[in-house]
């Protein structure tokens, strides 16, 4: 459709009418479509008898609207072209406003979410933080290592928070090492924390905290700088208390645990209950929870049975 509004479909019985003045026969003032025809260049009164219409060369005029229609659109990319200068403008604004910004955007699905995330880390300037309490797939981490080593190639700033047990992930270490080679800054958590990616200070990444489905992968692009503020800050505050990344053997293994922890834990691996721990150690069984509820505390682990697969893993190691 042109800017004047021409619509180029053909009414009921328009076809008909154009066939009948082709064959040269009289139309009624009423036919279906006259009009129609006509306005479109199709045909044009036979000045010589009443009633008869000359039918014009179709192609002639279907050339001569695609010109109008071309031209039309030139017109309207120039417009278009125009409304950047707007887009600057907004931007503008944007960066000078200090209450409030853009709504927060639901991600629906997990390819969705590391789109988005991929294209804002590709625009940082000055920071990029990151929380991964639980280790990525091998596939994430392969697809981000480079895009992150170029980040920090850039001069953007990059600290990674993961939890402590991260640190035996094989797929994590590989990660680690190479970016800490580029200046990234790692550090790991002993407790519970909330996954985030924070850019810039302007935009965060988060899951789905409102469906209360672990399992659920979709996610949160939040822009409003008030929301951001809150998230990087409490970011940062983790931070502080978190531990480097590379510590010593004692750090890592299980030399920080009491004689008292060592000796529940190697019973609970021969099949112990804590009732009949409590009687060995002739202790009661609300102390022996207290010293399986600490181990699990300081490992940032939620079940019982998490505690020994680590412990299990800690005694493999031992010559």
């Amino acid at each position: 459709m042109s800017d004047d509004g021409t619509e180029y479909d053909l009414p009921p019985g328009a076809e008909e009418t154009y066939s009948l003045i082709v064959d040269k026969q009289p139309v009624p003032a009423d036919a279906p479509g006259l009009r129609k025809l006509q306005s479109l260049g199709l045909i044009a009164p036979n000045p010589l008898k009443p009633d008869h219409y000359t039918a014009l060369d179709a192609q002639l005029a279907i050339r001569g609207h695609m010109t109008s229609e071309q031209e039309a659109l030139h017109r309207t990319a120039r417009r278009m072209a125009g409304l950047a200068s707007l887009d600057r403008l907004a931007a503008r604004h944007d960066q000078a406003r200090f209450w409030g910004g853009p709504a927060s955007e639901y991600l629906p699905t997990a390819e969705l979410v590391s789109a988005r995330i991929s294209e804002a880390v590709s625009r940082a300037t000055t920071e990029v933080l990151t929380a991964q309490p639980t280790p990525r797939k091998r596939a994430v981490i392969d697809s981000a290592m480079q895009r992150d080593i170029d980040l920090l190639m850039r001069g953007v700033r990059m600290k990674i928070q993961y939890h402590a047990s991260t640190r035996s992930n094989p797929h994590a270490k590989d990660y680690t090492r190479e970016v800490q080679a580029y200046g990234a800054e790692i550090r790991v958590l002993h407790g519970p924390f909330s996954q985030l990616i924070c850019i810039d200070g302007r935009e965060a990444f988060i899951r789905n905290v409102a469906s209360g489905d672990p399992e659920d992968m979709s996610g949160w692009h939040v822009r409003d700088l008030a929301a951001v503020t809150y998230m990087r800050d409490a970011y940062l505050t983790d931070w502080t208390r978190a531990e480097p990344w590379v510590q010593s053997e004692q750090q890592t293994s299980a030399g920080w645990l009491t004689e008292r922890q060592k000796v529940i834990l190697s019973l609970l691996a021969d099949g112990w209950e804590q009732e009949k721990i409590a009687r060995r150690l002739e202790v009661t069984v609300r102390t022996v929870g207290k010293h399986v509820a600490a181990v699990r505390t300081h490992l940032g682990l939620k079940t019982v049975a998490q505690v020994m697969v680590w412990y299990g893993q800690q005694q493999a190691k031992r010559p």
